[in-house]
């Protein structure tokens, strides 16, 4: 009985391995396809190349982002016959902020611009209707980061940066009848840094290279597990495990008017090559669950057309690779190769900048094959949850970004 519910809490984590907004957090990053490492003009460069807070004015942002992720997961059996569909959408609104300003010294500028910005930049909830039926009714798994970040001026053609990533983690899962009802949750605290650095070769050219470390935060908590002869309140530990990230971008003033940029981006998400929930307090086992999560890749490219100083448009494109193999793929956390496009401009209006873009996932179908006979039930390499998964992610974003 212990067994089967550390199993249930285990699979339940709700990881983002690959299934990460794959573009989010800035409006004017997301209208570029997320080419935005070398192109970062507002405060979310923070997060995404510290470096650039060098070459960017004092300024305050306020922006939100909403998340509209619809879902559907049919499963199928051993002789290939599929069950009834499991839809969900997830739906979530992502406030940002941030900062930047510059000291100056006997009248002089100072060589270092600083920053601070707090936005959700991992996991988040997935949810599914209850049926009464044993299931997983939800789970989350969640990176709030509070950033504070500081860019030196070396010189008029090379910036460096680095920032202090604090991460506030949050764990949930609720659960019917799988094997028992379950509602548990833990949170807790991480530190991460990143490194960037910004080179202008001319006066048209920007390349940006940053590096983010791994985050972990050690989550601890309890909750409440129902069987039939009373209820639990076990306590539980989980560690998140969010991976080192490394972007290299380069953007380019062709004309006066028009502005291109590309980038390439390696999240190391190999790192999942288990997950664990522990129990202290000895009421359960402690579980090692294998997820053999692979490195995944991300190509970009945007562009920006100036109608004017107080008109821009950009659109944008990207290729993101899947992490979660066949054998560990969920319907929790849903992935598969992805495309998505962006649009967006900005409107400068009474010394505020407004910002606005909408960026989507093309749907794509993945079939992963129910293989238990093939490999004759070796359970480390049946598929864990076989099945037909599409979904898509819709994001919208809102920026209004007063500088001074």
């Amino acid at each position: 009985m212990k067994r089967a519910l550390a199993l249930l809490l285990v699979s339940g984590t709700a990881y983002a391995g690959g299934t990460v907004r794959p573009n989010g957090i800035s409006a004017r990053g997301v209208s570029l396809g997320g080419a935005w490492v070398a192109w970062a003009d507002d405060a979310t460069a923070i997060y995404f190349n510290p470096a650039a807070l060098d070459a960017m004015e004092p300024q305050v942002m306020l922006g939100a982002e909403f998340v509209l992720g619809p879902r559907k997961y049919t499963p199928v059996a051993a002789d290939g016959t599929r069950g009834e569909p499991q839809t969900t959408t997830i739906a979530s609104p992502v406030p940002t902020l941030g900062v930047v300003g510059r000291f100056s010294y006997n009248d002089q500028p100072s060589r270092f611009t600083l920053g601070l910005g707090v936005w959700n930049t991992f996991g988040g909830r997935v949810s599914y209707p209850k049926t009464g039926m044993p299931a997983l009714d939800a789970t989350q798994d969640l990176c709030i980061e509070i950033n504070g970040a500081a860019a030196l001026h070396i010189s008029d053609r090379f910036a460096i940066g680095g920032a202090v990533r604090l991460g506030l983690g949050f764990f949930h899962v609720e659960s019917t009848m799988n094997p028992f009802d379950a509602d548990l949750s833990s949170s807790g605290v991480g530190v991460a840094m990143t490194w960037g650095a910004l080179i202008r070769p001319t006066d048209r050219l920007r390349v940006g290279l940053n590096w983010r470390s791994p985050m972990r935060v050690t989550t601890t908590g309890r909750g409440t597990v129902t069987t039939s002869t009373g209820t639990d309140r076990p306590e539980i530990r989980h560690d998140q495990n969010w991976p080192q990230m490394v972007q290299l971008g380069l953007a380019y003033n062709a004309t006066e008017r028009l502005r291109i940029a590309t980038q390439v981006d390696w999240a190391q998400w190999s790192q999942i090559d288990t997950i664990e929930v522990l129990f202290p307090d000895g009421t359960l086992p402690n579980q090692i669950y294998p997820e053999y999560w692979e490195d995944n890749w991300t190509v970009r490219l945007g562009g920006e057309y100036a109608f004017s100083r107080k008109l821009q448009l950009r659109a944008g494109t990207y290729y993101d690779t899947p992490a979660v193999p066949d054998r560990t793929l969920e319907r929790q956390y849903s992935d598969s190769q992805k495309v998505g496009v962006s649009l967006g401009g900005s409107l400068h209006a009474g010394g505020w900048r407004f910002d606005i873009a909408s960026d989507a996932i093309i749907p794509r179908l993945r079939t992963v094959e129910n293989n238990a006979d093939d490999v004759m039930g070796v359970g480390a390499l049946v598929n864990k949850a076989p099945g037909d998964y599409i979904g898509s992610l819709i994001t919208f974003e809102l920026a209004a970004t007063r500088q001074f």
